[in-house]
């Protein structure tokens, strides 16, 4: 095979191994991971059952696959758009803006990344706790620069920090999926970054 059809083929591959990622997520989104036929894959896809074999063994590896690529896609919207601030507040503050985008921009892909992970099975919810331990480990990182700079205090457990910015950033997933909230991401992450950093205590009166 001359150099040109190996690429052609290549690329059909890809093309092919995309089609079906995209089905999964419209298919997973809708109905759940156990609730999800390969069959119903299939048919969203266009292709044949036995042409998703070809490309993933197993239900539970093309959900990965689908869930490893939504979260690079979702961890790279978050470092273009976290990078360039300076302050840890502007950083939080781009950080939440690019999540809340990202949720708007990719509805069926957000209920699938931030599906509750008890309704899976002990294989891929040890699959799932593995995916949340490096969500973490950036959010301690994140908060880490924060406290060299001097912006974040010292005195309270990073690790009860990081689990609170974790939470209740992921927990925007519902109001703005399921119950279809409008709301400009930079309002959002303006209110959130000053609740972080500065908390809801009304300091302006006696």
């Amino acid at each position: 095979m001359s150099g040109k059809a190996e690429d052609r083929s290549s690329k059909k591959k890809k093309e092919k191994r995309q089609l079906i990622l995209e089905a999964a997520v419209q298919e997973f989104a809708r109905k759940g991971y156990h609730n999800t036929r390969m069959e119903e894959i299939a048919q969203t896809a266009g292709i044949g059952k036995g042409t998703i074999y070809e490309y993933f063994e197993s239900k539970l590896k093309l959900f990965q696959a689908m869930m490893e690529d939504s979260l690079k896609a979702y961890f790279i919207s978050l470092e273009e758009k976290g990078q360039k601030p300076v302050t840890m507040e502007q950083r939080l503050t781009k950080l939440v803006e690019a999540h809340i985008s990202f949720c708007q921009a990719n509805k069926e892909l957000t209920r699938v990344v931030f599906w509750d992970p008890e309704a899976f099975d002990s294989e891929l919810r040890d699959w799932t706790v593995s995916i949340r331990a490096e969500k973490l480990q950036r959010t301690i990182d994140l908060l880490k620069e924060g406290i060299d700079r001097g912006e974040v205090r010292s005195d309270l457990d990073i690790r009860i920090m990081s689990e609170i910015v974790l939470h209740t950033l992921g927990a925007f997933w519902y109001p703005l999926i399921v119950e279809g909230w409008n709301v400009d991401p930079g309002v959002i992450a303006r209110h959130y970054t000053e609740i972080i950093m500065n908390g809801i205590k009304n300091n302006t009166g006696n």
